[in-house]
């Protein structure tokens, strides 16, 4: 009887030894801390680009780039060349695009497993845009994937503009409320920038955004406090975009998602997320009617077989939407394909 309970206090003392040295590493790996709002970075490069002409429409594309890693994400030990041909490769596809603004989204800036590369400036010089904006989401001393060590990770969104930027806010959500503690640290709470931009003399807000992907609810509070945060304050026209993880007709499997995640708000088909825009007068690039009735022209997730509508471009507030699509020959880049959408400003 002796052995057994002295078994057992050395369990629990052992039990809380580990316990708190856990949360010292915890503390650790996130120091610094990223502010949960913060003004972010503005860089502005020696790039020029030459052919910007004075006009009233913009071209913005919403491409979640995937770390530059294209459809299989599931290696953490990718050659640096190997890294480069596929940022060469997106770098391409933008060009082709031709965007004056350019929303990126799951962007590595300095991460061991990109090889230190700040995917966000190798794009802006490879493509001459001046100015990038970051919004930093989350950063790692130390990192696992699919029981893959990774390194450090510091990752999050950008935009890349061909006009001056002038202002840069980011937001970091909250985690999943179903996550628990201990596993936080394995998952980005992704986030959204807000920036400010002077497209010949006209203040444009743009906002860039991505949301995650197990929960409807979540997703549905996080576009509320978007909605609250900013563009309720916005004087200016206002253009949306970004990774949304919302679909109008999802075709999403329960299957292969963690335990945490409740079907009834993952497989949500009355979720009210990109209502929150509509109903307060923005317009999509796609139309929901031109959607539904030729669907597989407008999906965008996965790129090797796409069958879900995930990413979007909203206008509103004077930003008026002429035309939008989805940018094909991008193929599988990324794990998700670029949407694209010309923008009339009204300065009336």
């Amino acid at each position: 009887m002796k052995i057994i309970k002295s078994l057992f206090s050395f369990s629990i003392t052992l039990f809380i030894i580990i316990f708190i040295l856990f949360l010292f590493f915890l503390r650790w790996n996130d120091s610094p801390e990223l502010l949960k709002n913060a003004n972010s970075k503005i860089i502005k490069l020696e790039n020029t680009y030459t052919n910007l002409i004075e006009k009233n429409e913009i071209k913005v594309v919403s491409y979640n780039i995937n770390l530059a890693l294209g459809f299989d994400a599931n290696t953490s030990h990718t050659e640096k060349n190997n890294y480069i041909d596929r940022l060469n490769k997106i770098s391409k596809i933008l060009k082709k695009i031709d965007a004056d603004i350019v929303l990126l989204q799951e962007v590595d800036f300095d991460s061991q497993k990109g090889h230190n590369i700040n995917q966000a400036i190798f794009l802006a010089n490879s493509l001459n845009y001046e100015y990038v904006a970051f919004a930093p989401t989350f950063r790692k001393k130390v990192f696992f994937k699919n029981s893959e060590f990774y390194g450090n990770i510091f990752k999050g969104l950008a935009i890349l503009s061909k006009v001056p930027i002038e202002k840069n806010e980011t937001i970091i959500f909250d985690h999943f409320k179903n996550i628990p503690f201990f596993l936080k640290w394995l998952y980005d709470p992704h986030g959204a920038q807000n920036i400010l931009i002077n497209f010949f003399n006209t203040k444009i807000n743009i906002i860039n955004v991505h949301l995650p992907k197990w929960s409807s609810l979540q997703r549905e509070k996080e576009i509320l406090d978007i909605k609250y945060l900013w563009i309720e304050k916005s004087k200016f026209p206002l253009i949306f975009g970004g990774d949304f993880n919302s679909d109008i007709n999802r075709n999403l499997n329960y299957y292969n998602i963690p335990r945490f995640v409740k079907r009834d708000d993952f497989e949500n088909k009355n979720e009210k997320t990109l209502h929150v825009l509509k109903n307060i007068g923005f317009t999509e690039a796609v139309k929901a009617k031109l959607y539904l009735k030729n669907k597989s022209k407008y999906f965008t997730y996965p790129s090797i077989a796409p069958n879900e509508k995930i990413d979007y471009i909203f206008a509103g507030n004077k930003a008026r939407i002429i035309s939008g699509y989805v940018f094909f020959d991008a193929s599988t880049a990324s794990d998700h394909l670029p949407i694209v959408a010309e923008i009339k400003i009204n300065t009336n």
